[in-house]
């Protein structure tokens, strides 16, 4: 099957509509947390992901906007986004987000936002962060976004590491490998800058993963956020991946 792998999202409508555009094709969407947080548009980014029926991970935001998590480690912008969010997001869509699980399992794959170790706080950058994870995993690949930038890291079969930043078109072959955790980067906040939207394929039958970016309407986005109110950094950042 043809898995569309997408995390990230950050109540940003326009970058999400247009990588479900680019999915048509795919079997399956799953998504790896943070619908919410950040973005202008919660509410209908919660609706595409419950009306296409994609199975998705909690994700920090998410657990903020809840009351499941402290914003007390958010910083100030982070936690004036979440505050917005919590006045605006509806009760049927707030409980949406309550019932996220933290960890889901796949074909061959998990699918986590942090770390399996800390599935919400933990950010997977470097092969001593993604130790733990590899010990964690039950499945051949592990899929997981928070840090907004696509990589992967492996282990070999010689027991050896392999990994590097992922561009886009760059593929992954899963089976050169024993162990294979992927960060598909940020659909609606990428921060590798690269202000293209950011999100994966896996073809499970082909064992090929393939990072992919798009562009969308960043000024469209930065309009409605300036709308509501949403702090300028986060407005400012869009327009250069950081």
């Amino acid at each position: 099957m043809l898995y569309g792998i997408i995390s990230d999202i950050h109540s940003n409508l326009e970058a999400l509509d247009v990588v479900l555009n680019k999915l048509y094709q795919a079997g399956k969407i799953v998504c790896l947390g943070d619908i919410v947080g950040y973005g202008p548009n919660p509410n209908e980014c919660i609706e595409k992901i419950k009306e296409l029926n994609i199975p998705t991970v909690a994700g920090n935001h998410d657990a903020a906007v809840t009351g499941q998590m402290d914003v007390k480690w958010f910083n100030q912008n982070a936690r004036e986004a979440v505050f917005w969010t919590q006045k605006e997001i509806s009760e049927e869509n707030l409980g949406y987000l309550k019932e996220l699980p933290e960890v889901l399992e796949e074909d061959d794959f998990q699918m986590v936002h942090g770390s399996l170790r800390s599935p919400l706080e933990e950010y997977v950058t470097s092969l001593t962060e993604a130790l733990p994870t590899f010990g964690l995993m039950t499945r051949p690949v592990c899929f997981i976004g928070h840090s907004h930038v696509p990589l992967f890291i492996a282990r070999k079969k010689d027991g050896n590491y392999d990994g590097r930043a992922l561009l886009d078109g760059e593929e992954v072959l899963v089976d050169d490998y024993e162990k294979v955790i992927i960060n598909v980067g940020g659909v609606g906040q990428p921060r590798d800058g690269d202000p293209r939207a950011s999100f994966g394929t896996y073809d499970s039958k082909t064992r090929i993963f393939t990072l992919h970016r798009v562009e969308y309407n960043v000024e469209q986005v930065q309009g409605k956020m300036k709308k509501v109110g949403l702090p300028q950094p986060l407005i400012d950042r869009l327009q250069f991946g950081r």
